[in-house]
């Protein structure tokens, strides 16, 4: 490219004809492909949640006679069903029962997934066999009735623990972190070394900061599992609900709302709770997620680069 087509470009105008490719129409078609295809996904993640939160507002007889989606609230935009909903106290303590667990998988998982990457990374004799065997867990698993003696055995059922130490982290997220601290310079590493630092400075202070997206990754997948989960509260508190999760309360709720038809004088307001539970538990997830969206693309970008 000469000089007066370098300065064009500065400028702002467009080089002579013949400098810079166009796109093919084969490129134009790909692109259209993808936007369609993307658009059709986000519709289909939208519209469920959409029905949702405007049946949650709606009259919940008009409702209950409705079909089809609900655009927009029908019989008159209501908050009955929240106010049937937060009425009881267990949804209150649900919520903090689970803002416990996602914070106690989210610390412990990022201790272990840290530390236990960290190991892994390094130049040892160990390191092929450690991990296979952290690869094999990820291909095979004993089940749900061998991780329920363990849990058992070690004294966990019905505490807080056994909603936290079992699935505080996993195979993927320590192979995630491996990867992480393999990407890590080796310079900064030695250099470190020449300064006198021990594995714990060298883990903390050098390569952890410039790794952090992928940890980040790991944290947010964890609290999205904590936040999730339901089936293993009905295993090891099934009768405790004073430490159930929100989502096994909105199980509970959302059961034990449906033969209220049966009932003299039906309360159609309950129809509602299923929706309002729903639009209460994803909430948070949603105001949340954004706040880490570039984050995660930036872990994720470095993974499938470095990897």
């Amino acid at each position: 490219m000469s000089k007066n087509d370098i300065r064009r470009v500065r400028s702002g105008k467009k080089p002579r004809s013949g400098m810079i490719e166009s796109k093919s129409v084969g490129s134009y078609v790909a692109d259209a492909v993808l936007i369609v295809f993307l658009s059709v996904v986000a519709l289909c993640c939208v519209v469920p949640l959409w029905h949702c939160l405007m049946a949650s507002i709606s009259d919940g007889e008009t409702l209950f006679r409705t079909e089809g989606l609900v655009v927009l609230p029908v019989g008159g935009a209501t908050l009955d069903g929240y106010k049937k909903t937060l009425r009881d106290s267990s949804v209150l303590l649900a919520y903090l029962n689970t803002i416990i667990y996602v914070v106690g998988n989210v610390a412990f998982g990022l201790v272990v997934n840290v530390l236990g990457g960290y190991v892994l990374s390094r130049k040892t004799k160990a390191k092929s066999s450690l991990m296979l065997f952290v690869l094999l867990t990820m291909l095979f698993t004993g089940g749900t009735i061998p991780l329920y003696m363990v849990v058992r055995s070690l004294g966990m059922v019905g505490t807080r623990w056994a909603m936290i130490i079992p699935h505080c982290t996993n195979g993927a997220f320590l192979v995630m972190m491996v990867k992480a601290f393999d990407s890590v310079p080796e310079e900064t590493v030695e250099a470190a070394k020449i300064d006198g630092a021990g594995h714990f400075t060298i883990m903390a202070r050098v390569m952890l900061p410039q790794c952090f997206s992928f940890a980040l990754v790991t944290m947010v997948n964890s609290a999205i599992i904590a936040w999730n989960a339901w089936y293993s509260a009905s295993i090891y508190v099934p009768t405790n609900k004073k430490m159930w999760p929100l989502q096994l309360w909105i199980k509970d709720l959302v059961a034990a709302n449906q033969d209220f038809l049966n009932w003299t004088n039906p309360d159609y307001s309950r129809y509602l709770i299923s929706y309002c539970v729903i639009i209460i538990a994803t909430l948070p997830v949603l105001l949340c997620f954004p706040l880490f969206i570039k984050r995660l693309e930036k872990g994720m970008a470095q993974g499938a680069v470095k990897g």
